[in-house]
Parts: structure tokens; C-alpha cells; sequence
């Protein structure tokens, strides 16, 4: 189902680029009307960076680039899963560190994530699981796999994060190794928090959730990003 819709979103983007309609639809500021235009990039990292649009919900997209606003675009983020996030983030924010566990993915990305100086994108690959493997994914093709390092990259950047995107593999780890890298008056941003997976580590990391539902970029249904702060 989910390569047959794809196929067609594709096949239909062809139609419409040579028609001019995709054209129009990119000149409109209306966010229905450029949500629409979207979804003609469904699994096109490239496409949303033309657009300037990471694959969150539309709420959180405005409640986190308010919050960088605040920062004055001097926030230090880390982000685990690269893409189109990462290049909005760079535009305002003082330094995105990222890790990609998808090295042809980052390869293909790679073009775009130069052309900003304060984009640091480090590939670490997932590892064959072991016993002693604590960072493990419940994604098809990687139940296998171990995320340790991956999640341990966190390390390599010294200070605390104003913003740290988790929109990537082994989330749970990912959010448990967060925590304590957040900066005074920080945000978690944890996107696809409504899977069930997901859903007893959120709510019991001692996090303050603001759930945002509703349309996302590239998607025909809702989607749900949550963003988690420390408890006043």
C-alpha cells in the first residue's frame, strides 16, 4: 500500500511539474495550500529543503522556531536522524551536530548539508546486536541491529543543547541519553510520539510533554510530534 501511494505521488509530480502547477503551489503563502505542494515530496529529503520544511507537524514547526527565535539563532542543537530538519535548523540556529545511522542516505544529502559551516553531520552505522546491546530499534531491518554508538554520539559535543531533535533510530535510548544534555529552559522535540512503542518512555522520563497533532509536511493523514521540557 504505502509503495503503491508513493508511485503514484510520484507519477502524479510529473504531470504537475509540467503542467507549472507545483510552480504555483510554491508561490502561494498560504500553509494549506504549500502542505498540499508537499505532498508531492513524500520521502524526498531534497524536496522539502527547496521547500524549507522538516517532516514535524506544522504545530511544532512554528512552536520550535519560535523557541530558536528566542535564542537569538545562537541555540546549539543536536539532532539524531539528518534530513531535511537538519538544513531548516542550520538557517537559524547557531550550530546543528547531527547522526545519521543511513550512510547512502547522508551521501546523498551531503551537498546540501555543506553548504552550511555550522552543520556537523557524523554517520555512525548500527552495529550487529549483541547480549550486552542496550540501543536497539523495533524498525523493519534493523530488529537486529544495535544503536549504541550511535546513541552515545551525544558525547562527542561538549555543553548542554537548547534543542535536541529525536527523529531517528532506537528513540527510547535516545531520549534517555537527552535528558541530562539539556540545556536550563530546553526542548525535546520527539516526533511519531503517538506510536505505542514510544509511548511508556515518554511518559515516564519525567519530561513535561506538549503534544501537537495535525498535518505535517508530505503526509495525507495526521501526524504527532511532542515536544518535552523539564517540570517548572
Amino acid at each position: 500500500m504505502k509503495t503503491a501511494y508513493v508511485n503514484s505521488v510520484r507519477f502524479a509530480r510529473k504531470i504537475a511539474e509540467r503542467s507549472g502547477l507545483l510552480a504555483r503551489l510554491e508561490r502561494s503563502e498560504s500553509r494549506n495550500v504549500r502542505w498540499a505542494r508537499s505532498l508531492f515530496g513524500i520521502y524526498d529529503s531534497a524536496d522539502l529543503v527547496q521547500l524549507d520544511m522538516p517532516w514535524w507537524t506544522f504545530a511544532a514547526i512554528d512552536a520550535v522556531e519560535a523557541f530558536l527565535s528566542s535564542r537569538n539563532g545562537l541555540a546549539q542543537v543536536y539532532e539524531f536522524g539528518a534530513g531535511a530538519s537538519t538544513v531548516w535548523l542550520a538557517k537559524r540556529c547557531g550550530s546543528v551536530y547531527s547522526v545519521e545511522h543511513d550512510a547512502p542516505f547522508a551521501r546523498a544529502m551531503s551537498s546540501m548539508f555543506e553548504a552550511y559551516s555550522n552543520i556537523s553531520v557524523l554517520v555512525v552505522e548500527p552495529t550487529a546486536a549483541s547480549p550486552s546491546s542496550r540501543a536497539r530499534s523495533n524498525r523493519k531491518g534493523y530488529k537486529e541491529s544495535a544503536f549504541d554508538r550511535y546513541v552515545s554520539s551525544i558525547d562527542r559535543v561538549d555543553g548542554s543543547f537548547d534543542l535536541i531533535v529525536i527523529d531517528g533510530r532506537a528513540r527510547i535510548s535516545c531520549l534517555a541519553k537527552s535528558i541530562d544534555r539539556l540545556a536550563p529552559g530546553g526542548v525535546i522535540l520527539f516526533d511519531n510520539s503517538d506510536r505505542r512503542e514510544y509511548r511508556d518512555a515518554i511518559d515516564t522520563c519525567g519530561l513535561q510533554e506538549r503534544v501537537t497533532r495535525g498535518l505535517a509536511p508530505a503526509l495525507p493523514f495526521p501526524s504527532q510530534t511532542s515536544l518535552l521540557t523539564r517540570r517548572n
